[in-house]
């Protein structure tokens, strides 16, 4: 069970406690992005109001992320009280716009309070993007293992409170989700706080290894979260009951969550989590085929598979740029901001282009079904394009062969690197050390700075219980 260990060393007792704010921001996200659960408070707004204010939203997000993935090289470190402080500030005034728009939305006409609430939108959305940036900060500071239970089970508990929320009066959903905004980035500040850091460095090689790693998910994903937004507004979201909507994606996100748990818990030796987007491809692909047959049958059951195709590509993601940045010590914020920015930008066509020529498809539509099997191409596409990638592609698909003394000697690194639960970066590290690879070779081999490989090297050896090089050596060599 030393899996167990390695995740309680890297998830602190007290970081579990702290861990709860993340859940608080992602139950409020369910209720101000996800669902209509705070706008339908206010009464009738109309469904073209309500596509504004997430189209601001979603428009402030990635002006905010390019911002911060823009400066973040430029500006001093600002202090984890400011940040929050900002963080609340900018959202409750989004919150007062809000409130206040709901408050007259009954007496005036709806040109007058639809450029509130679309300001509304555009300060709930840069609020939403700062906390997402704090909380991508905090992961960045956990073992890949870690960081993928930590959001995990984040979106399970979070899915407890938005079932809770969907029980209370109307009326109280907008404060409700005012307090578990400003909670949940006190709760970050503190989770950073008790966190050890390492002050991020920035390299362009190192930057540019990145990318390299992590552009093929980001595509993925970027084409998931696309056709997430045309669903939502294909599928015709506004003709479903927001009480059988809220209960469909309760049940098909809870199944969702449970699937992407019991990786975690039952794989022992070190996962890809690459391979799980295995899982949202063909939940995508379920509802976009199921669209021309069913429509909004069982509660928008269509359009809840396309959103979890996109929430289980998001989840991934998240993980591996949260590796990434550990791994390579390049500022969370660039890698999450410019990544993050692409998805909102993919999301945002999609909700528009929907928007716009939903009207012109009804069921049963040859457009209709073109639109669905299109969509099933491009993902595909994605698929083929994701499994190419090394980091995201099964070691079992590897044909067995007669192994060359460098493959024996990989080999050999690689069980001695699981026996002693190495990261996938300090394997790499040990095998390139291992083939007598000095520590600046290695650190243009591997796109990252030399602190950062001396760092992993630290690491190796004390898991190892050796100090210098020609221990490792003998070591691998011994039969």
């Amino acid at each position: 069970m030393g899996y167990v260990a390695d995740i309680a060393k890297s998830l602190r007792a007290r970081d579990a406690v702290f861990f709860g704010g993340y859940a608080l921001y992602l139950a409020f996200s369910y209720m101000m992005f996800h669902s209509a659960t705070v706008l339908t408070s206010a009464g009738p707004l109309g469904y073209g109001i309500e596509v504004m204010f997430s189209i601001g939203a979603m428009g402030a997000r990635i002006v905010v992320y390019l911002i911060c993935a823009l400066v973040v090289r430029r500006l001093p470190k600002t202090s984890n009280s400011i940040t929050a402080l900002m963080t609340i500030g900018v959202a409750m005034v989004g919150f007062l716009v809000a409130g206040m728009v709901f408050q007259f939305s009954s007496a005036v006409s709806a040109d007058m309070f639809a450029p509130w609430l679309l300001l509304a939108g555009v300060l709930l959305g840069a609020g939403d993007a700062l906390i997402t940036l704090l909380w991508a900060r905090f992961s960045s500071t956990l073992t890949l293992r870690a960081v993928y239970l930590f959001v995990v089970l984040c979106n399970a508990v979070s899915l407890v409170f938005y079932f809770v929320v969907t029980l209370i009066p109307s009326s109280a959903a907008l404060p409700v989700a005012a307090l578990l905004f400003a909670f949940s980035a006190l709760f970050a500040k503190k989770a950073l706080d008790a966190r050890p850091t390492v002050e991020p460095e920035y390299s362009g090689p190192v930057f540019s290894g990145a990318v390299k790693g992590l552009w093929h998910p980001v595509l993925g994903t970027v084409i998931l979260c696309f056709m997430s937004g045309l669903m939502l507004q294909i599928s015709g979201q506004h003709e479903i009951p927001l009480e059988s909507f809220q209960q469909t994606s309760l049940f098909t996100s809870a199944i969702a969550v449970v699937c992407l748990i019991l990786p975690a818990l039952l794989i022992k030796k070190p996962f890809n989590v690459g391979r799980i987007y295995s899982v949202a491809l063909p939940l995508s692909a379920a509802g976009f085929l199921l669209l021309p047959i069913i429509w909004n049958a069982a509660g928008g059951i269509v359009n809840a598979f396309a959103q979890l195709g996109a929430m289980v590509a998001g989840i991934i993601l998240w993980c591996m740029i949260a590796d990434s940045a550990n791994d390579t010590k390049l500022p969370s914020t660039l890698l999450f901001g410019l990544a993050l920015a692409c998805t909102n930008a993919a999301q945002l066509a999609g909700t528009a282009i929907g928007f716009l020529n939903a009207e012109t498809l009804k069921q049963g539509d040859l457009v209709l079904t073109t639109v669905a099997l299109v969509s099933v191409y491009l993902l595909l596409m994605a698929a083929l394009l994701l499994f190419k990638d090394k980091r995201l592609a099964s070691d079992d698909d590897e044909p067995a062969a007669q192994l060359t003394p460098e493959e024996a000697l990989a080999s050999r690194c690689d069980e001695i690197a699981a026996d002693h639960q190495f990261t996938p970066r300090e394997t790499e590290i040990f095998k390139l050390l291992a083939q007598g690879y000095t520590m600046p070779v290695i650190s243009e081999k591997l796109f990252v700075s030399e602190n950062t490989v001396k760092s992993h090297v630290k690491s190796i050896y004390q898991k190892l219980g050796i100090h210098v090089r020609s221990e490792l050596i003998d070591l691998v060599n011994r039969p």
